[in-house]
């Protein structure tokens, strides 16, 4: 009797360490220390490898470190190893509807929920987690599976964290603060629920406390006072800072950050992800190159890459980055940005006509970037398509706050156009704007003196004359500029019979060219006069 009971103690003392150590493995995957994780995850599997949650949960960890490949492999072993486990179908659900086979992974799906005939709530939560995070996104359906799974754990609180990002993502801020507080009161020592209402308040732009209320840093350093060692929470606030553009607290946090996750390879690749929106273009593209050097799997280095090549205007390594990711990621994952860099690295390599179909679908899959319509305008303007290239730059003024930069595109593309009326009304503008731009009254007078060829009425009179005013303290860098004043004023006044005031502006434009032919004659027929 003695040696039943001593084997069940010891059978007892196995499961306890198994379920510590599984997590254990967790907590490093919520922690985002995916490599520390996946270390645990294969001895786990290597010990017992007829637990299907441990390839599930393995799967998890890499579906989660952007590896969806290999989480299919292991989610695949799951099934193998323990048929009857529902987890592992869920997992192959998820990799499916990465992969944009809606059928397979509404089989797959339907399979887990059938296998665990409405007792298992993991089974519901997870798929729960596909339908509010993985497009296309299915919010009804992740409402009813929650409810269900709540019946089935009721105190649970990641099912009320999972309620709501669903809330969130139907733009219900208000429904989603409340779970999340409720999932705060389930587990005070947690700080996941806390880390969500600061992503919360950063999305409605609130990001420091007023008045006794909180805001998205107030919640992420209360995440970290509970566990000063949540590295997401450092990510976060590296983030707010890149938001609010203090660029230096937000490489602290992320160093911090790249610290806690063990300098995982994926922290790595969210670190050079933060370069480049840290704008640091060159030390992104070296931590890329580094990084590439033992892993060259992951595929969003290839979108950071791109994006820093051509800032940087690297911009054959650039295509071959961008040709690189497009290969390699979903289709029904690309955001307007992949295709707005893809469209303007192709017009910077000479591809005129394919940068404006990639434009074209960043604009279409994000209206609201109404700064790709200057793109677009620029790719028309090479192509020489002027009528185009006008009204996506009267666009972009329509629909932004234009500045001085955009009106003068426009004015230089009517120009072209020699629609000098609308060019002047342009240029107008940018000299109201930009009062001391050189460039601005330059193209603003050819345009007033387009409508006015023989200068009778001197429309261009007045454009010209400030010009002067503003370009003669740097005549050496404005020479081109100058020398169309001048000629523009001496014929003004010849025309006048002005001669005095003629031969002063003939003279400035010797002093710039003496051996300018137009000035020379000029100068010439008014001898005597």
């Amino acid at each position: 009797m003695k040696s039943i009971f001593r084997i069940f103690a010891l059978l007892s003392i196995s499961f306890s360490l198994q379920a510590q150590t599984l997590e254990e493995a967790k907590r490093l995957t919520l922690n985002e220390q995916y490599e520390a994780a996946s270390s645990v995850f294969r001895q786990l599997v290597s010990k017992f490898p007829v637990k299907g949650d441990y390839w599930f949960y393995f799967g998890e960890n890499l579906l989660k470190a952007d590896n969806p490949d290999s989480a299919k492999v292991l989610y695949t072993l799951g099934v193998q190893n323990e048929l009857a486990n529902p987890l592992n179908f869920v997992g192959l659900g998820k990799v499916a509807k990465l992969e944009g086979n809606k059928e397979a992974s509404a089989q797959h799906f339907a399979k887990a929920i059938q296998m665990g005939a409405g007792k298992n709530a993991e089974v519901l939560i997870r798929i729960a987690e596909a339908c509010i995070a993985i497009e296309p996104k299915d919010l009804p359906q992740a409402f009813v599976l929650l409810k269900d799974a709540e019946k089935l754990q009721l105190r649970n609180p990641e099912i009320q964290i999972l309620t709501g990002d669903a809330f969130l993502e139907n733009n219900d801020g208000s429904s989603a603060i409340k779970f999340y507080e409720k999932a705060q009161e389930l587990d005070p020592k947690s700080p996941q629920a806390l880390l969500r209402l600061g992503q919360l308040w950063v999305r409605a732009r609130n990001f420091v406390g007023k008045d006794g209320s909180k805001g998205g840093l107030d919640y992420y350093n209360d995440a970290i006072k509970i566990d000063p060692n949540f590295a997401p929470a450092y990510r976060e606030i590296g983030e707010l800072y890149t938001l609010a553009q203090r660029y230096e607290e937000a490489k602290q946090n992320y160093a911090k950050y790249l610290e806690l996750s063990k300098g995982t390879i994926s922290s790595r690749v969210i670190y050079a992800s933060t370069l480049f929106k840290t704008k640091e273009y060159t030390e992104a593209l070296k931590e890329i190159n580094a990084i590439w050097q033992t892993d060259t799997t992951r595929t969003l280095l290839y979108r950071f890459a791109a994006y820093s090549a051509f800032e940087t205007k690297d911009y054959t390594n650039g295509i071959t980055y961008i040709t690189k990711f497009f290969a390699r990621h979903p289709e029904s994952r690309f955001i307007a940005k992949d295709y707005a860099y893809y469209g303007r690295l192709l017009s910077a390599n000479g591809q005129d006509s394919l940068a404006l179909d990639k434009l074209n679908k960043a604009y279409a899959q994000d209206t609201t970037a109404n700064d790709l319509l200057a793109d677009i305008a620029t790719v028309y303007s090479k192509m020489k398509k002027y009528p185009e290239a006008a009204a996506a730059y009267e666009r972009k003024i329509l629909l932004t706050k234009p500045a001085s930069k955009d009106y003068y595109l426009l004015g230089i593309t009517y120009y072209k156009l020699n629609a000098f009326g609308k060019a002047d009304t342009a240029f107008t503008k940018v000299n109201e704007m930009s009062p001391n731009f050189v460039q601005g009254f330059y193209w603003r007078g050819l345009s007033q003196s387009s409508l006015d060829p023989d200068s009778k009425a001197g429309t261009a009179k007045a454009t010209f004359e400030q010009l002067v005013v503003i370009a003669e303290p740097d005549s050496t860098k404005y020479a081109k500029e100058l020398m169309s004043a001048y000629k523009y004023l001496g014929f003004y006044f010849y025309q006048k019979k002005d001669y005095p005031n003629s031969r002063i502006w003939w003279e400035k434009v010797k002093m710039i060219d003496p051996a300018d032919k137009q000035a020379l004659d000029a100068l010439a027929d008014m001898k005597g006069k």
